[in-house]
């Protein structure tokens, strides 16, 4: 498959397809970090080979069928020729054989002839407190790192419980087939040494790792002879933003000598050390998360005087919140656990009354399903991240055909992602300078 060429002779370089859309935001920040063009869209019909980077958001995690949702926009991303194409999935590997299953996809690139060798999986994010270990998962929480198994958002998930911290186990039995392990800091002959393998764990605790992976997996992707140019092989692979910033990194450092490239290496989009955003009163955070990650964050914003409402209580409730100027916050993560479809929907109304009612343009969706249910509401067709609440957090632009929502500034948060004050950072007008991932050892 060739490679298309755009604006002066870039490459479309990187295609992503997220199983979720709140891992498509995390991706598409991570390369946009380290100074990659990119956008991110909600359709197939408007993928477009004018950036660096394109990504395709998916619904595959919350479906009983993955392969109908994913194997399409993978295909249609992976036509318009990029170099590498990533299944992008959760740091904590969301998944089991009935739900989201990313054994499924990866059987399904193998099947079809898509990946022509073994498919590379990486989990691991240092920077957000996800590392692998002899193919073992692990989670920092708190003060400790447990064991993907007892980590008690991923062990207690009311969906995906993960009861095995083996990812190869859990790989092979979502049908994934022959699952290997590639060592942290591995050499280009281990890496071929696994090329009987369909997939293969790649280990990673530190950016140094990541930065060692990313380099390795483009030799494969990049022609040797110019070591700056895509070759016509696609590389498939599988991983979280840990992956998408270990290719953005290589790539970065890669093209530095090429016009136009990429900025300085850690950059983020807006100029370093300057607020991207606005101050903006009232924000609306609309929650479908039943995280105990994001009921700390919604403790800690009733405690700074935020409105908390219940989804139960109505949208009346809200507007009235927001007309009055208070920071509201729409949730279902608190009190019984109710019908995961009809909280999105009803959020969904929530977040479009608002903000076609004139009564915020800062959104913040928690919930990876929420996020896509709320996205699709407004009609957003193409998204573009311009900063970072925190890590896993990006800011975005929303492009659409309603003048009320192009333009609305939306943060979409999984349910694990963010330190306590995370929906405060929302409210406060400027966003944390993020440093690019430069290798700690």
């Amino acid at each position: 498959m060739g490679h298309h060429l755009h604006r002066g002779g870039v490459v479309t370089l990187f295609g992503f397809v997220a199983d979720d859309f709140t891992g498509a935001t995390d991706a598409l920040w991570q390369f946009r970090r380290f100074g990659l063009s990119g956008s991110l869209v909600t359709d197939a019909r408007r993928l477009h080979d004018r950036t660096d980077v394109i990504g395709l958001a998916t619904t595959a995690r919350a479906a009983e069928d993955p392969v109908a949702v994913a194997l399409p926009a993978l295909e249609a991303v992976a036509a318009l020729g990029p170099a590498v194409v990533q299944y992008k999935v959760c740091s904590t590997f969301d998944s089991a054989p009935e739900r989201g299953s990313i054994g499924a996809v990866i059987a399904a690139l193998r099947r079809t002839g898509l990946a022509e060798g073994p498919v590379p999986v990486l989990a691991a994010q240092p920077e957000f407190g996800r590392y692998t270990w002899y193919a073992n998962h692990f989670v920092r929480y708190g003060d400790d790192v447990l064991r993907l198994d007892r980590y008690p958002p991923a062990r207690d998930h009311p969906v995906t419980p993960a009861s095995e911290a083996d990812l190869r186990v859990r790989l092979t039995e979502q049908g994934a087939g022959r699952v290997g392990r590639l060592p942290a800091d591995a050499t280009p002959e281990q890496y071929l040494a696994r090329r009987d393998d369909d997939a293969v764990i790649a280990d990673a605790t530190t950016d140094a790792h990541l930065h060692t992976l990313g380099h390795l997996l483009l030799s494969t992707a990049w022609s040797s002879a110019s070591g700056s140019r895509p070759s016509a092989r696609v590389l498939w692979c599988v991983g979280s933003g840990g992956l998408s910033q270990a290719l953005a990194w290589a790539a970065a450092e890669r093209r530095a000598p090429m016009e136009p490239g990429p900025g300085p290496v850690g950059q983020s989009p807006g100029a370093a050390g300057q607020p991207a955003l606005g101050a903006m009163v009232p924000v609306l955070v609309v929650s479908g998360s039943r995280s105990s990650v994001t009921a700390r964050q919604i403790a800690a914003a009733r405690q700074a005087g935020w409105e908390v409402v219940d989804v139960a209580e109505g949208l009346s409730v809200a507007e009235e919140s927001l007309r009055a100027g208070r920071h509201t916050i729409v949730q279902s993560t608190l009190g019984p656990v109710r019908d995961p479809e009809g909280i999105g929907e009803a959020l969904g109304r929530v977040a479009v009354a608002a903000v076609r009612g004139g009564l915020t343009r800062r959104v913040v969706v928690a919930g990876g399903d929420t996020s896509g249910q709320v996205v699709a509401a407004l009609g957003a067709h193409a998204l573009d991240v311009v900063g970072s609440l925190a890590v896993g957090g990006p800011v975005c632009v929303l492009s659409a055909d309603d003048p009320a929502v192009d333009g609305l500034e939306v943060a979409l948060k999984g349910g694990q992602v963010g330190p306590d004050d995370f929906f405060l950072r929302a409210a406060a007008g400027s966003l944390p300078t993020v440093r690019g991932g430069r290798g700690t050892g």
